[in-house]
């Protein structure tokens, strides 16, 4: 397709400035089309871990509930994602402080937004996530608790996400899109109880 001109002499002098112009507009083109899949198939995949989240932490709370991990003879849940030297934790139920007994991985600890968040603020997201306590549906603080709540919320919207995922004590993972409406800025955690169930 691309013809080369020659010298009088006979070397090649190269590609014509239009046969350039074309073969980058082809490929402006070829991105144009792709840029946006791939972003989509990256939303697409942070939601899907966003989700994963919730159950994972829905089945060790599950655990820490059905085998009283804090052992004080009471079935109870902890609401707290913590770290190995937090105990009654997550991150660290029996107080040992060894990785081998935490109910989740270390992942969970910079992704955790704190008790009431605001927005998804947090030091290193999930995937495009923040995870927080949900304070307004259970309480403020989290502890030894007979019910708890997660949620989780894009830090970028429209960037890493675009949907709100909740869970509860109850075990459906409810999700929704979220109602922020600028695009780049931190989720808001609209999932809540009343919310319909993923599908």
């Amino acid at each position: 397709m691309l013809k080369r001109i020659k010298k009088s002499n006979g070397s090649e002098k190269g590609f014509t400035l239009i046969e350039l112009l074309v073969v980058a507009a082809i490929i402006g083109i070829l991105l144009a089309i792709a840029i946006p899949n791939l972003i989509k198939a990256r939303i697409s995949a942070n939601e899907a871990s966003a989700r994963k989240a919730m159950q994972t932490l829905r089945d060790a709370e599950g655990e820490y509930f059905e085998q009283d991990l804090n052992d004080d003879g009471e079935r109870n849940y902890t609401g707290l994602i913590g770290n190995l030297s937090t105990a009654e934790s997550l991150r660290n139920p029996e107080g040992t402080g060894v990785e081998q007994d935490s109910l989740i991985d270390i992942s969970f600890e910079g992704a955790d937004s704190g008790a009431d968040p605001s927005a998804a603020n947090c030091a290193d997201s999930k995937a495009g996530y923040c995870i927080g306590w949900d304070a307004a549906e259970i309480g403020g603080t989290a502890g030894n608790m007979d019910d708890f709540g997660w949620e989780a919320s894009m830090t970028s919207f429209r960037k890493t996400g675009r949907k709100d995922y909740a869970v509860y004590g109850d075990g459906v993972i409810r999700c929704t899109v979220t109602g922020q409406t600028s695009s780049g800025q931190p989720g808001d955690f609209n999932a809540t109880r009343s919310t319909g169930a993923c599908d």
